[in-house]
C-alpha cells in the first residue's frame, strides 16, 4: 500500500501528498459544519485558502533545500507534504558541514525572501489596512476595526506572517528542525558525526519534550501533536546515525558467506533445464557465471522456480536472466559503503573480488542487517 499520492513534479522533483492529507479535508468539513444551519460554504472556501497558502510556503520552503542539495550534486528522490509540515528526502545526506549548513539554511532563507517581498506591499502602498490586519494577526482579541479589507489584503498579511514564522520555526537549534542540523554540523567541526548527532538529537528531544507540556497547557492539539513527531524524529535520527557508525566500522570480508551455488549460463540451457538442474539445491543465493566465469549477476531459487515453465521453457536461461547486472565489492569496503550500493543497485546480494577478480564469497543484505540490528 501507498502511503503517499504522487501529484507532478515541480524542478524535476516528485511533489507527493501524504495519506493522511484526508484528515485536512475532514477537519474543513467538520470546522465548517454548524449545527442548526447547515455547511457554511464561506468559512470552508477561508479555511481552504488559508491552508493552501501554508502549504505553498512549506512546499517551496522544502524546494530551496532540494535545489541547493542539487547545487551540490545531490538529488532529492521526492517532496512529500504531510498535515504539519513537509519534508525533502534526499538521495543521501550531505556530511560535509558546509554543505549541510547552506542546505538545511535554504529552507528558512526561502520563507524569509517570501516574508519581504510582502514589506513593502504591507508597510508602503499607503493602505492602512493592512498593518491594522497585521494587528490583529498578532493579537486576535485587540479591539481593532477594519472597514472594507478585501480577502486579497489579508492573504498578503498571512502570507507574510506565514513565512515569517515558518522561517524563525526553522532555526530553532533542534532536531529534526534546519536549526538542529545546522547546530550538528558546527558541532561536526569539533566533535565525530556521532557525537554531533547525539548532541544536537538529545537537545531536539528535550525541545520536542518542552513544547509537548506547552501544548498540553494550551490545550492544542496540534501543537502537541508535532512536539511529539519533533521527539520521535530526533530520536530516530541519533538512532539512524548509529547505526550508520556501526556499518562503517564493519568490513566487508568479515561477513562473507561461502554458502552459495554456482550457475553456469549456457544459451543451449532452457529454463526446464535449469529447474531441473536446480531442484535438489538447497535455498542458497544463486551466482549467475558466464562462458568466461565471470559474475553474471545473483538470483535464488525461488525466482527461478518462480518462471512460468509452460511459456518460457523454449527460452535459454541467457535469455530470461536478461542483461549482465551485478556490481562487485573488494573485501577492504566498509558496510556501509555496501549498503549503499545495494540501495543504489536494488540488489540483495554482491560477489565480493580480490585484486585478481577471483570470488571470494557473497554479501547479502542478512548480513548488513545483522550489524544494523547489533545493540552496540
Amino acid at each position: 500500500m501507498k502511503t503517499s499520492l504522487q501529484v507532478g513534479r515541480i524542478a524535476g522533483v516528485p511533489l507527493q501528498f501524504h495519506w493522511s492529507f484526508l484528515l485536512v479535508g475532514l477537519w474543513l468539513a467538520y470546522d465548517s459544519w454548524v449545527p442548526g444551519y447547515g455547511f457554511n460554504w464561506d468559512n470552508f472556501q477561508w479555511l481552504l485558502v488559508w491552508i493552501s497558502m501554508v502549504f505553498l510556503a512549506v512546499l517551496l520552503h522544502e524546494l530551496g533545500h532540494a535545489l541547493v542539495a542539487r547545487r551540490w550534486g545531490i538529488e532529492t528522490e521526492k517532496i512529500v507534504l504531510y498535515p504539519i509540515g513537509g519534508g525533502a528526502f534526499l538521495e543521501k545526506m550531505p556530511e560535509v558541514p558546509r554543505e549541510e549548513i547552506s542546505i538545511a539554511l535554504a529552507g528558512p532563507a526561502v520563507n524569509f525572501f517570501l516574508a519581504g517581498l510582502m514589506v513593502p506591499i504591507i508597510w508602503y502602498s499607503g493602505n492602512e489596512d493592512y498593518l491594522l490586519i497585521l494587528q490583529l494577526f498578532l493579537q486576535p482579541n485587540g479591539n481593532f476595526v477594519i472597514f472594507d479589507a478585501s480577502i486579497w489584503e489579508y492573504l498578503v498579511v498571512v502570507f507574510f506572517a506565514l513565512n515569517l514564522l515558518l522561517g524563525a520555526f526553522n532555526l530553532i537549534p533542534a532536531f529534526p528542525l534546519d536549526g538542529g542540523r545546522v547546530l550538528r554540523a558546527v558541532l561536526s567541526k569539533r566533535f565525530s558525526r556521532t557525537r554531533a548527532t547525539v548532541m544536537a538529537g538529545r537537545i531536539g528531544m528535550w525541545g520536542g519534550a518542552v513544547l509537548l507540556a506547552a501544548g498540553i497547557y494550551l490545550g492544542d492539539v496540534v501543537f502537541a501533536v508535532g512536539a511529539v513527531l519533533i521527539f520521535s524524529m530526533a530520536a530516530a535520527e541519533i538512532q539512524v546515525q548509529r547505526r550508520r557508525e556501526r556499518l562503517s566500522k564493519a568490513i566487508v570480508r568479515d561477513y562473507l558467506r561461502a554458502d552459495f551455488q554456482r550457475l553456469y549460463l549456457s544459451p543451449r540451457l532452457s529454463l526446464a533445464a535449469t529447474r531441473a538442474l536446480i531442484a535438489q539445491w538447497p535455498d542458497q543465493p544463486i551466482l549467475l557465471l558466464d562462458q568466461w566465469q565471470q559474475p553474471h549477476g545473483i538470483t535464488s531459487k525461488q525466482s527461478l522456480l518462480a518462471k512460468d515453465l509452460d511459456e518460457y521453457a523454449d527460452n535459454a536461461i541467457t535469455t530470461l536472466v536478461g542483461q549482465a547486472r551485478w556490481e562487485g565489492l573488494h573485501p577492504e569496503e566498509s558496510l556501509l559503503r555496501a549498503a549503499e550500493k545495494l540501495d543504489e543497485h536494488q540488489l540483495f546480494a554482491f560477489p565480493v573480488l580480490d585484486h585478481y577478480g577471483r570470488i571470494l564469497g557473497l554479501l547479502d543484505r542478512t548480513a548488513v542487517e545483522r550489524v544494523i540490528q547489533r545493540k552496540k
